[in-house]
C-alpha cells in the first residue's frame, strides 16, 4: 500500500475535462469522483484505498487515472536482454517490484 501512495502522491494525474492534471490538492479529485461515486471517494487516501482493496468504486478511480509516467531506474539500458533471474532487467521481479517502482521514482 505504500508503493501505491507513493506513486499517487509523486507522479499521479487524472482526466479533468479531457486534459491531464496533477493530484496536488484533494480538490481535484472530489469535484471529479465525488458525485460518480457518491462522496465515497473525495481525497487521495480514498483513491489509494480503491486501489490498493479493489473496492466498490475501482473502476471509476482507475477510469479517471491518467497511466503513471515513470523514468528510467539507470541512465543506460543494457544493450544485452537478460531475465531478471539471469542478472538482467527483464522479467519476473516478484517480491522485488516495490524496490524497481522506488529507483524509478
Amino acid at each position: 500500500k505504500a508503493i501505491i501512495t507513493d506513486l499517487i502522491r509523486r507522479r499521479g494525474h487524472g482526466w479533468t475535462d479531457g486534459k491531464r492534471v496533477p493530484l496536488s490538492d484533494n480538490t481535484i479529485i472530489e469535484n471529479a469522483l465525488g458525485d460518480k461515486t457518491d462522496g465515497a471517494v473525495i481525497c487521495v487516501d480514498d483513491v489509494v484505498h480503491e486501489l490498493h482493496s479493489v473496492g466498490e468504486e475501482f473502476a471509476q478511480v482507475k477510469g479517471f487515472l491518467w497511466p503513471f509516467q515513470l523514468a528510467a531506474p539507470r541512465s543506460k539500458f543494457q544493450k544485452e536482454k537478460l531475465n531478471f533471474k539471469d542478472g538482467g532487467d527483464y522479467g519476473d521481479r516478484g517480491e522485488e517490484m516495490d524496490d524497481l517502482i522506488r529507483q524509478m521514482l
